[in-house]
């Protein structure tokens, strides 16, 4: 299993939700930010979980509104949810950064095309930081768990920045001692 399943097991245990109540607090969380997460997912998701026996679903209707399945996180998936807790905590941090592939293939690009992604990377850290530090303006409308995770990132990114700007600088040495 996932940290997506992490995640939505998680909201589970919280409470009982439609896959729409899912997915809505998964994007008001912005962890589709750090997981790769969408509608269709989480869908496919409680419908694994119902027949694994981690969730029973129930259809509801309330009032002229459409009908909704709502699940429900059953004794088994608490199970997996605490299991999942434990193993995710005690397995190795690892940081996945999509742009570490880009990087790897750099030497086959010519001048422009190394210099653009370069620049793209530079400029999504530095776009992806501000986004940050302006949801950390909104503190108070997060949980210390969700303002602590930002507050992570934005260190990270940081750091980030750091090692982009250590990056160029050696690309270049490495270019004037070849020209």
């Amino acid at each position: 299993m996932s940290t997506i399943d992490l995640i939505i097991l998680g909201s589970l245990y919280q409470s009982p939700k439609s896959a729409y109540e899912l997915q809505k607090q998964i994007e008001d969380r912005h962890l589709a930010r750090w997981v790769k997460i969408g509608s269709y997912t989480v869908y496919k998701k409680v419908i694994q979980y119902e027949k694994k026996g981690f969730v029973f679903s129930e259809t509801k209707k309330n009032g002229n509104m459409p009908e909704r399945t709502v699940y429900t996180l059953t004794p088994n998936g608490k199970t997996k949810f605490h299991e999942l807790m434990s193993g995710f905590s005690a397995g190795e941090t690892r940081i996945f950064l999509d742009f570490n592939a880009v990087i790897v293939n750099m030497p086959l690009l010519n001048d422009a095309d190394f210099n653009e992604c370069i620049n793209n990377i530079k400029n999504s850290i530095y776009k992806t930081k501000n986004q940050i530090q302006e949801q950390l303006s909104k503190q108070k409308e997060m949980t210390i768990f969700g303002q602590m995770i930002l507050e992570q990132q934005y260190m990270l990114l940081e750091t980030l920045e750091k090692w982009e700007m250590i990056f160029e600088q050696k690309i270049n040495r490495e270019d004037e001692q070849h020209d």
